[in-house]
Formats: structure tokens, sequence, C-alpha cells
């Protein structure tokens, strides 16, 4: 049984979320304004790259790790012995892709050493990546977060310091990003090998068993990554720099909206692996799903309504088309908060396929509108791409989710008192220990 409430849990994955939020937001701030419309377009072109190898060359390892050790089937040992082999392994490759990737799609406006930074951070992020599944597989999520906002402040202070104070514009904003994901990596597995005798063996047998179990999560964790960021390399292709700029940005402000359903996802992911009352787990989720959403369309709201004035005066007249953007993606953001907090469940429960049977067709989808739309209509073309992409995505895995856990659609939004029921335990629960000390 975990020793922290739901509540609580979420808390700390919010609280750490909304830190690194902010401190990505700070970065947003800076590098936009810093470097200019084209040059923040470049950047963002640049990380897409390792971002979306990344997504794949995880393997899944993160999500079975937690699964593994959640389940309690295996030694511990030898399972984080055979996780450091595979991301020796995984790191290799997902440079050896991404060096073939930027053949592929140009290196216009990028000198080699900003190529080798971007590389370089791939097994960076790799390792806490993989160091977090073990955390989150017992149950030791705020160690988890604190790798999450570690990073986000590095990079942000390394940010400051070389593109602001020492003015080295794109390269001393990639260099930022690879220093502080290589700080916290080094940390990761420093814990590691303190907690745990690992034995690094091509020859253990739970290799082949993780890739097995891996190779699912890995297909549907790269479709959804590639729904999130295809329009990016799309628009990098069939666009220019500035309006890849205008919409990262514009993207970046409305994903915002994601840091609840996302610290939701990563609490049930968790509890999930480690769950016996499957009914139980079903209405928790679906109550913390409909919590999600009102907040979400508030927040949204607040986006909207305020983004006309927020823009310019934080990132520059330059950005006002961004307002745009943030606008006209909101549906599709809205809609993408019922699949992030419903697949903590299943992918916690060793079912990565539910994933990949919604976000196939809606990347295929995704790519034609895309094709069709951005000639034309720049960065609002992938922004109504992305719409009907993402909504598309969320109403197929609502479905697959209900067939799966066997709890109705018209269950799952069945709005009630007890939903809000959280917070008064949670209040009742702080005026105990006053209380006590009163007596």
């Amino acid at each position: 049984m975990p020793k922290r409430s739901y509540f609580q849990d979420i808390a700390g994955v919010l609280g750490s979320n909304v830190f690194t939020l902010l401190t990505n937001f700070g970065l947003v701030i800076l590098l936009s304004r810093l470097l200019g419309t084209d040059g923040y377009g470049l950047y963002t072109a640049l990380i897409v790259v390792p971002t979306l190898v990344v997504s794949f060359f995880q393997m899944g390892i993160r999500p079975t790790t937690v699964f593994l050790i959640g389940s309690g089937r295996e030694d511990e040992n030898n399972l984080v012995s055979a996780m450091l082999t595979i991301l020796i392994f995984t790191s290799v490759l997902g440079v050896i892709f991404s060096a073939a990737a930027y053949a592929l799609i140009g290196t216009k406006g990028y000198t080699p050493a900003l190529l080798a930074m971007a590389l370089t951070t791939i097994p960076m992020r790799l390792t806490t990546i993989y160091a977090g599944g073990v955390f989150l597989g017992k149950e030791e999520i705020p160690k988890a977060n604190m790798m999450n906002w570690l990073t986000g402040l590095f990079t942000l202070l390394l940010a400051v310091a070389m593109v602001y104070f020492l003015k080295l514009g794109l390269f001393g904003a990639v260099a930022s990003l690879l220093m502080g994901n290589t700080v916290v990596a080094l940390l990761a597995i420093s814990m590691l090998l303190r907690r745990f005798k690992t034995r690094l063996s091509v020859k253990n047998p739970l290799i082949l068993k993780m890739l097995g179990t891996g190779v699912v999560y890995a297909l549907s964790f790269l479709t959804i990554q590639f729904n999130y960021r295809i329009d990016v390399v799309l628009l990098k292709v069939l666009s220019v720099p500035r309006e890849v700029g205008i919409y990262s940005l514009g993207v970046s402000v409305a994903e915002m909206l994601w840091q609840i359903p996302l610290a939701i996802g990563v609490v049930v992911m968790s509890r999930s692996a480690n769950a016996t009352d499957k009914n139980m787990l079903n209405q928790s989720t679906a109550r913390l799903l409909r919590i999600s959403l009102i907040a979400g369309i508030i927040i949204s709201a607040a986006i909207v309504l305020f983004s006309p004035l927020l823009v310019p005066l934080i990132f520059g007249t330059e950005y006002l088309p961004s307002v745009r953007v943030m606008q006209t993606i909101m549906p599709g953001i809205i809609m993408i908060i019922a699949f992030r907090v419903l697949s903590g469940q299943l992918a916690g429960a060793g079912r990565p396929d539910a994933a990949l049977k919604a976000f196939a067709p809606a990347l295929l989808v995704n790519v034609v509108l895309n094709y069709l739309w951005i000639p034309g209509y720049g960065a609002n073309g992938a922004v109504m791409a992305t719409n009907v992409s993402y909504t598309l995505a969320s109403v197929i895995y609502l479905f697959v989710f209900s067939r799966i856990s066997g709890m109705p659609v018209k269950e799952i939004f069945r709005f009630g008192k007890e939903d809000w029921s959280f917070v008064k335990r949670f209040i009742d629960r702080k005026k105990k220990p006053e209380s006590r000390i009163e007596h």
C-alpha cells in the first residue's frame, strides 16, 4: 500500500511539474526574445529531432520498469542491471539515427558544434527517463519529481548565463540544454549505483524480456510524440523558420494546460502497477479525469481571453501571430486531457497497445492534413491539423479504455459531488495535527 494519498502524490507531481513549467516558460521567454523568431524557430527545429528519437529509443523501458518493479516478479538488482545495459545500446543507436535524420531533412543554419551538442543530449535524456522508471515502480514519486524539476532549473540558469550574459546566441541555448540534462543524468546514475548492486552484461536474461515488453510501449510512445511534434518538422520543410517559431511558441504556452493531467497520469501509472482492486482504480481514474477536464476548460478560457494582452507584453510584438495559434489549438489541447489521464492506468497495467490503436490512425490524418494545409496557411494550417488529430486520437482512446477497463463511457463522465470530496478530506487531514497540538 502507498504511504501517501492520491492527492498528496498528485500534489507532489503537480508541484514539480508547475515548477518545471515555470522554468521552461522562463526559458521560452528568454530564448524567444533574445534569438528572435528565426533563431527560436531554428532552435526548436534542431531539438525536435532528438526529442522524437528519444521517444522511440526509450524502447518503453521506463513504463516496463514501472510495471515489473511494481509487480514484484523479478529481482530488482537484475532489473536495474538490465536497464543500464539497454541504456548503453539505445543511446548509441539513438545518436546514429538522429544523425541520419539530420542528414535527411537538411542541416541548413546549423554548425557541426550545434549538431554534436544536440546529439549528445540523447544519452543524457534517456538516462533520467530510465532512472525515473525505477523510482516510479517503487512508488518513490518525489525522487522521480526531483529529476524533472532539476533539469528545468539547471537549463534555465545556464541559458541565462550563456545566452543573456555571455551573448552566445543559438550556441548558448543548445549548450545550456545539454549541460542541464548532463548534470541531472549524472545525479540519477549515482543514485542508482548507490542503491542497487548492478552488473552490466549482455547475457542478462531480463534484457530480452524488458525489450520484448517495451517494444509496444516504444511504438506507442513514438507514435504519440510524432503526433505532438511532426508538425514542427513539416513546418521546417514546407515553410520558413519564422512560422516554426510562431507555431512553437503558441503551442508551448497552450500545452501548459497539460500539467494537471500529466501529474495525474504519472501517479495513476505508478498506482496501477501496484493495484489489486481494479474497480476502485477505475473509479479513481474516472474521477480524476472529470476534475482535470473542468480545470482544463477554466485555464483554456483564461488563455484565450488574456493571450492577446500578455503575448506582446512578455514575448514582444513580433510574436503576435502566436496568439491565434494559442486560441485555435485549445479544443485539441482539451481533448488530449482525456488521453493523458486514462493512459496512465493502462500503461501501468501493461497495456501500451491501447495508445497505439488510437494514435496510429490519428498520426496518418495529421501528416496528410499538414501537407495539405501548411503550404497555404503556415502555422495556422498546422494548428488545424493538430486539432483534428488530437480529437480523433482521444475519442478512439476513450472507447478503447472503456472496453479494456469494463467501465462504460457514460460512467466515466458521470459527474457528482464525490468528485470534489478529496478537497474536504485533504483539509480535514490538515486540521487533525493542529487539534492534537492544541490538546
